[in-house]
């Protein structure tokens, strides 16, 4: 019996696994570095969250949809719209590591708010692209957005070189925060500690900006809610 879907069909849902095993065996091998977050993630991202081409893929599935384990820390969204953070970063996984910041108001810094346990819960693919991740200016940028940022300006694959007017402060954040491995632990580094650890040659390859951890980290996210449903998608290359 010939297969239900057509060849197009059959070539998307070949590509989403091979791209899921690219993903997951890059992370099996320890921290992917910098240049491969910027090169390789990044384009596969596009591909999947930015062109659409999940919710294509999703749609030859009906019966169940993907979802995606997703660590959230309650109430921080709110608080930046209140205005009691100035920055904001939400929290991710960075190998087994929480990394978050936030800067609170001048006003607010003598009685912090009290920070809720993060929450991991499943959620949807949308929940997924469109999470907040930075509060910088008064702007949010979702994870879609920072996949965006990197094929439009920052040395992914470019999609185009016009500038979105939400993108004014896409260098900002960049520089905002980082994360550099050591030997035996990991550094934050903030602002321009980012630029003197990737300017010295025996660093580089170890620093990570704002944007390439959020990148990492929504790639994990993505390979392993692909990959929790492969056999959804195996099916249908009987």
């Amino acid at each position: 019996m010939s297969n239900p879907i057509s060849k197009n069909d059959l070539e998307l849902v070949h590509q989403l696994l091979e791209d899921t095993r690219l993903i997951n065996d890059a992370l099996a091998s320890g921290q992917p570095k910098p240049v491969l977050v910027r090169s390789t993630f990044v384009p596969v991202l596009r591909k999947w969250i930015i062109e659409d081409g999940f919710f294509k893929a999703a749609r030859l599935v009906r019966a169940k949809e993907p979802t995606f384990e997703i660590l959230t820390t309650p109430n921080d969204v709110k608080l930046c719209n209140a205005g009691v953070y100035e920055h904001w970063m939400a929290i991710i996984l960075f190998g087994t590591v929480g990394v978050g910041v936030g800067l609170l108001a001048e006003k607010f810094r003598a009685a912090p708010p009290s920070k809720p346990q993060p929450v991991t819960a499943l959620h949807p693919a949308i929940v997924l692209f469109e999470q907040k991740m930075f509060f910088w200016k008064g702007h949010f940028y979702t994870r879609q957005d920072i996949i965006r940022m990197h094929a439009n300006r920052l040395g992914g694959v470019h999609l185009d070189f016009r500038r979105k007017p939400n993108e004014a402060h896409i260098d900002e954040i960049k520089n905002y925060f980082g994360f550099e491995i050591l030997p035996h632990t990991h550094q934050m580094l903030i602002g321009r500690d980012i630029e003197i650890a990737r300017a010295d040659p025996a660093r580089r390859d170890r620093v990570y900006d704002a944007t390439e951890l959020v990148t990492l980290d929504t790639a994990r996210i993505f390979a392993k809610g692909i990959e929790s449903s492969a056999t959804l998608f195996e099916a249908l290359l009987q």
